[in-house]
């Protein structure tokens, strides 16, 4: 088989749906929002609530909720790459003990008191999604404004709505 069917099979069923996706109907700022929001809330350190999270946040900010849950499921292998790294910023913004991350550590953690590994682990994801919260808002508006003018750029521009003077209304009676 051809790269060249391989990438137009791809083009044609995956890029083009989605670029319609996040463009229908949505001005430029929005788009930029929605790319914002689910980028933020797609790399959250905590497995499995991202989707509740973009939908709730979409629905209150009345933007396209499929876009943004998309936007949020196509981060995801970012998402994995920074777990350990929101962990270990929670753990040293928070004073807490260090986590030794590495497998075999974590099961000798478990056998000793798994009540304990679970605790730790815990508060390991805890200081990790509060790192996130911290760095939410500021990773979030460099987002936005990194967006906004190449969405600006790309979007196809409104067309412009001529104001045109309304007809008077005249009502006849039938006699």
């Amino acid at each position: 088989m051809s790269s060249s069917i391989i990438i137009g099979f791809f083009r044609r069923r995956i890029v083009q749906p989605v670029l319609q996706l996040l463009k229908q109907g949505m001005t430029p700022h929005k788009l930029a929002v929605t790319l914002a929001l689910g980028t933020v809330v797609g790399i959250l350190p905590a497995l499995g609530v991202t989707t509740v999270v973009g939908t709730a946040l979409a629905a209150r900010l009345r933007l396209n909720i499929a876009a943004t849950v998309l936007v949020s499921y196509l981060v995801h292998p970012i998402q994995l790459l920074l777990i350990i790294p929101f962990i270990k910023a929670g753990i040293f913004l928070f004073g807490l003990d260090e986590l030794k991350l590495s497998l075999d550590e974590m099961i000798a953690m478990f056998r000793l008191d798994w009540l304990e590994a679970l605790n730790k682990l815990w508060m390991a994801n805890l200081a990790a999604v509060s790192a996130w919260a911290i760095l939410a808002l500021p990773v979030g508006a460099a987002l936005y404004f990194l967006f906004l003018p190449i969405l600006h750029r790309v979007l196809p521009k409104p067309a412009p709505v001529l104001d045109v003077p309304a007809a008077p209304l005249t009502i006849e009676a039938e006699v």
